[in-house]
Parts: C-alpha cells; structure tokens; sequence
C-alpha cells in the first residue's frame, strides 16, 4: 500500500492526460478553418475522450489497494490496456453508422488502428513522464 502523498501524484498524472485532451478539442472546435486533417484528428480526439475517461475510471478502481512495485508496472502496460477501451467507442458509432444507413463501408469500423500508433507513442511518453516524476519525488 503506498501513501496518500504518492497515491495522489500518480492519481493526478493519471487525469491530466485527459485535460490535455479536453484543451486540444476545444482548441480544434474554436479553429476557423477545419482542414481535412484537423477534421480526422478531432474525430479521434472525440472518440478517445470518452474512452479515457472509462480507462481512468477503471485504472483507478483496479490500483486502489496495490502495491508500489504492482501500480508502476500497471502505469508502463497503460498503453497497451488503453487500446482496447479506444477501439470500443469507435466500432460502436461506426456499427451504429452503419445500420443507420449512414455508411456501407465495414473498413471504417476498423478506423481505430490507424490511431494506435499515435496512442501507444503518446502514452508512452506520458507514463515515462510519471515514472520519472515519481522518481524524482519519492525516491
């Protein structure tokens, strides 16, 4: 069991990624001139904001009570853990794309993947940070 003092940074370093989202869709939706880039970097924000918050959620839930060693390794497998709470919310809206007529194409149901790069480059970066600022502070 770690102490509150640790278990609130990591707490902390756990939401701010979701802030982050927030800022940079409202940055997106406050722009004037969408390009078709920025249109398909706001879809993918819309839909990995939800999906962090769940992940948060559930991630906060599943280190409660743990120890030190098991929360830091649980903060490097993240990324990975992420994913699949990124493709549901996506396949979701596609499928309910699809059976509303909107769209016939079963490819855009898989749109997800071309974001997992980004996501596992960024939330490596991200839990890298943590570590290392955890590091620094309780070490």
């Amino acid at each position: 069991m770690i102490s509150a003092g640790r278990r609130r940074l990591l707490v902390t370093a756990l939401w701010i990624p979701l802030v982050v989202l927030l800022l940079i869709a409202l940055e997106d939706r406050l722009s004037d001139l969408p390009t078709t880039v920025e249109l398909f970097e706001t879809f993918g924000l819309a839909l990995g904001i939800p999906a962090y918050i769940a992940f948060a959620l559930v991630e906060m839930r599943l280190l409660r009570g743990k120890s030190e060693q098991r929360i830091l390794n649980r903060i490097w497998l993240g990324p990975l853990v992420f994913i699949p709470f990124y493709a549901a919310p996506w396949m979701i809206f596609r499928l309910a794309e699809m059976l509303c007529g909107s769209s016939s194409d079963i490819a855009v149901l898989f749109g997800w993947v071309v974001f997992i790069p980004c996501v596992l480059i960024v939330g490596y970066v991200v839990a890298g940070l943590t570590i290392a600022v955890y590091r620094t502070f309780y070490s």
